[in-house]
């Protein structure tokens, strides 16, 4: 940020025209061209030759870093921004900029103002991490190229410095590149002006780490060194060094929002979030209008469960900026976690319209499709995700789930285990995990990964029922009720748990009891297909028959594939002596699942009942071949019948 006195912008004018500017003895001599969208305010345009004017400074600052660094800046648009009167402090006035002018297709947002009643002593300002820099009118295009080029050396990573002759003396700044600003500039030539995205890569920020590690040993208490430092370390993972930073930056300038965001970021990613949530209150108790402290509030809020505080905190950063992918993509998960599966995939799109490449947002969207099961589309977004980014948590678990459901299950488990190493504390891949090893039949496994889901979500009443399930698997009765009962409890409505609980009640013969909970759990939620499936069972044991087909077809209609729903009704059908509706059935168990024996010994039971003996014959040798131990007494009659 640039600042200066009356006196030292006179001085700073003749140094200027008396002097050659110096040439960085590290020249590189590739050119990297940076594309710029220039926005003007009301007020600068209503200024004779403004676009003139503009284009010389931008002209002689491109020159300035050409020669120095092998960097060229070009304007490749212009955009009339009406800027908000009532903000009086450069860095409002920066918000207001990145909230009406998004970056589209341009590297860097360079915005003009003339703005009288704007705060004095800064003449520039610019954003690091997010690539925009606000310049004030000054009395001489000189001093304007000058102020331009600090502001575009804090872009590539310079800080103010104090002590030296150079572009970056907070107090001084001369048309001159001291030999730190030189090295850091060179490091940052090529970084990324992807807002999404960090500006430098991973094998770089030990580096620049190096580099300002370096200039603060000189010990001149330069406040910028701490925040670069706070920011890359941050970046590489280093929470306590980002704290320690920030808690120095603090003691010598304690209103700084922007460091009080970094600091609610660090304590939020150690899994100190009532810490995080504090500093981020403290942030906007100093800049209500920051739409990234607003964002990783909503984040913290999201660690703490509290969904519907989340979803303001993102809705107030997109308010303050339209343009926030990363905050429409959250948005897009908050609503996802509440199940409101719509809205998730609206704000999700709304996402990757601005950057088609947030893999969160793909990873979300393709979560909220597998719900809709569009389970193609979904895999491919999902698929899409982890090639950006192979690291996270959210797209292999769900990807496990859309293996879950095409019944691939060794795949689902390699996919959830490998979210489980990105994210050991990741409830809801030790949930999903849990139901993959329960499918397999692995209950023992089953059972701990939904006690490690509770464990780390209390209130996690799918992981409750499900974990009814295993024990029921494993005939503890009273402990499956006991967990069925917890889920209800958390969430009364809660119909799948009724489902389960009636189950429970099914297989310790009390029927009435059962029908009571099955009944309750459509009541709440019809679309549940093992609740009516369990109904025609419970319809079926009390010789309410008709009822009975009329539920296993509704199970069916809800989910095709259900190959139980599909053996009861062929079971019915064939009690009914409707044989070639029982056959359909008992095939389509078979299609659905190849290795159900007894459909096959099924099958072969109606094809004698059809004089069908060749076929029932070889129906029943394909049962056997899967274990079944098909009755002799049956396999005697149907050799009888062939002869043999």
């Amino acid at each position: 940020m640039g600042k200066i006195s009356k006196f030292s912008r006179i001085l700073i004018i003749l140094l200027i025209i008396l002097l050659p500017i110096k040439i960085s003895s590290t020249l590189n001599k590739s050119i990297r061209t940076v594309n710029l969208k220039i926005a003007v305010d009301e007020e600068f345009r209503k200024k004779e030759f403004w676009r003139p004017k503009i284009n010389r400074i931008i002209s002689n600052v491109s020159k300035i870093f050409e020669n120095s660094f092998g960097i060229k800046f070009e304007i490749k648009g212009f955009a009339r921004w009406l800027s908000d009167n009532s903000k009086n402090t450069m860095l409002e006035l920066l918000n207001d900029l990145r909230k009406k002018i998004p970056h589209d297709k341009f590297d860097v947002v360079v915005g003009f103002t003339a703005q009288p009643n704007l705060e004095k002593k800064l003449l520039g300002i610019s954003l690091y991490l997010h690539n925009y820099i606000l310049l004030k009118e000054l009395k001489s295009e000189t001093e304007m190229t000058l102020f331009l080029t600090h502001e575009i050396c804090h872009l590539f990573g310079a800080a103010d410095l104090k002590g030296e002759e150079s572009i970056m003396n907070v107090d001084k700044p001369i048309n001159k590149f001291d030999d730190f600003t030189c090295k850091i500039i060179l490091l940052n030539k090529y970084r990324n002006f992807n807002p999404n995205l960090f500006p430098l890569p991973k094998n770089k920020l030990n580096s620049a780490i190096s580099l300002y590690k370096q200039r603060k040993k000189l010990n001149r208490k330069e406040l910028d060194i701490n925040v670069l430092l706070a920011q890359f370390y941050l970046e590489k993972g280093d929470y306590d060094s980002t704290i320690n930073e920030c808690l120095e930056v603090i003691k010598i300038k304690p209103n700084l929002p922007e460091i009080y965001n970094l600091l609610g970021i660090a304590f939020r990613r150690k899994g100190e979030v009532e810490q995080a949530i504090k500093a981020y209150h403290k942030a906007l108790s100093l800049q209500r209008d920051f739409p990234d402290i607003h964002y990783n509030l909503g984040i913290a809020y999201m660690k703490k469960g509290m969904i519907n505080e989340a979803i303001e905190e993102y809705k107030k950063a997109i308010k303050l900026n339209p343009n926030f992918a990363k905050s429409y993509s959250n948005l897009g998960f908050a609503y996802f976690q509440k199940n409101m599966i719509d809205e998730a995939i609206k704000e999700c799109q709304k996402a990757l319209e601005i950057y088609p490449e947030l893999a969160e947002a793909l990873s979300t969207l393709g979560g909220a499709l597998i719900l809709k099961n569009e389970l193609i589309e979904a895999e491919n977004l999902i698929k899409k995700a982890l090639e950006i980014n192979p690291n996270l948590p959210e797209a292999h678990n769900n990807l496990g789930n859309i293996y879950l459901n095409k019944k691939m299950l060794k795949q689902a488990i390699q996919e959830y285990k490998i979210a489980l190493e990105l994210n050991p504390n990741y409830p809801k891949a030790h949930y999903n995990l849990g139901r993959a090893f329960l499918l397999q039949g692995l209950i023992d496994k089953s059972i701990s990964e939904f006690k490690k889901a509770i464990r780390l979500k209390s209130d996690y009443y799918q992981a409750h029922s499900n974990l009814a399930r295993a024990y029921l698997e494993k005939g503890l009765i009273e402990k499956a009720i006991k967990e069925c009962e917890k889920a209800i409890k958390i969430k009364p409505d809660y119909g799948f748990a009724y489902s389960v609980l009636s189950y429970i009640y099914f297989k310790k013969k009390m029927i009435d009891k059962a029908l009571i909970s099955c009944q309750k759990a459509i009541s709440i939620d019809p679309s549940l297909p093992e609740a009516h499936n369990l109904l025609g069972i419970l319809l079926e044991n009390k010789g309410k028959e008709k009822e009975a087909i009329k539920e296993y077809q509704k199970a069916i209609k809800l989910k095709s594939d259900y190959f139980e729903a599909h053996f009861n009704l062929g079971n019915l059908y064939f009690k009914k002596n409707l044989l070639n509706k029982s056959i359909i059935h008992y095939k389509k168990t078979i299609e659905i699942n190849p290795n159900f024996a007894q459909a096959y010994n099924n099958v072969a039971v109606v094809y004698f009942y059809q004089e069908k003996y060749d076929l029932a014959w070889e129906y029943i040798k394909k049962a056997e071949n899967l274990g079944l131990k098909v009755h002799p007494e049956f396999k005697k009659e149907v050799l009888k019948r062939l002869k043999f």
